[in-house]
Formats: C-alpha cells, sequence, structure tokens
C-alpha cells in the first residue's frame, strides 16, 4: 500500500491557510467578547497614555500604577487568572515573579508584553502583518 503525500511546500501552504482561517475566525469571535467596565482604582488622566500607542508610534512603557491597576482589574473579572502565576503563564511569562517586579517597578515591562496584555483586555487591536511572499 502506498500513500501519496503533498510535497512539503504544499504541506507548508496547507497548514498557513488552515492557520489563518482559524486566525480569522478567533478574530470574528473577539468582536464579540464582552464589555467589562474600565478600572477605577486609579484616575488615568493622572498619567499619559503613550503607554497605549505602538512601539514605532512612541510607546513608553506604563507607570507602575498603571500596570498594577490594569493588572488587578483583569484579574477581579477573570478569577481564572488571579494569582500573578496564572496571569504570568497567560502572558507567556516563565514566573510570577515578573509580574510582581512590573507592577513594582523592580523591573520596565517589555513592549511586547505590555502589547499582549492591552490586546487581551481590548484595549489595543492585534496587528495583521503583510505577507509579502512565500519564500524558500
Amino acid at each position: 500500500m502506498k500513500i501519496q503525500l503533498p510535497g512539503i511546500k504544499k504541506q507548508q501552504q496547507i497548514i498557513f491557510e488552515e492557520s489563518t482561517k482559524a486566525a480569522i475566525e478567533q478574530l470574528k469571535k473577539n468582536l464579540k467578547a464582552p464589555a467589562i467596565p474600565g478600572q477605577t482604582e486609579i484616575d488615568e488622566h493622572q498619567y499619559p497614555r503613550t503607554h497605549l500607542l505602538r512601539e514605532h508610534e512612541g510607546w513608553e512603557p506604563p507607570h507602575q500604577d498603571i500596570i498594577g491597576a490594569y493588572f488587578r482589574h483583569f484579574q477581579q473579572h477573570f478569577p481564572d487568572y488571579g494569582t500573578d502565576a496564572k496571569l504570568a503563564a497567560l502572558l507567556g511569562l516563565t514566573s510570577d515573579r515578573r509580574v510582581r517586579e512590573y507592577k513594582s517597578a523592580a523591573r520596565v515591562i517589555p513592549y511586547g508584553v505590555w502589547r499582549h496584555f492591552l490586546v487581551l483586555t481590548g484595549r489595543a487591536p492585534q496587528e495583521i502583518i503583510e505577507v509579502k511572499s512565500f519564500m524558500g
């Protein structure tokens, strides 16, 4: 018995197409996420809004008060992520210590981690990158 499989390039194309279709479905589901009132722990008007910009638009790391308020607000509404360890895992971090360091300003939160959190909380759109070509 001989099983005919498509070549590697064709297999990669199929995987790319299926992944893209799944991403489109997730983006559609994202539009139906519940709306939750904003945090009220701090007055955000007292802080610059540069933490909401993209990196090339002049992003600056958020103040520790913003980080703490946003994280606690999220954890309050999503008990599954109620510990710093669970929030760290959601953000792709290996240690809950990082979350505490970001909240205390002992460490500057990286753009990628912060942007991931902003997307998760609907404060920033996901970036879709144009594919210029399929190479190699």
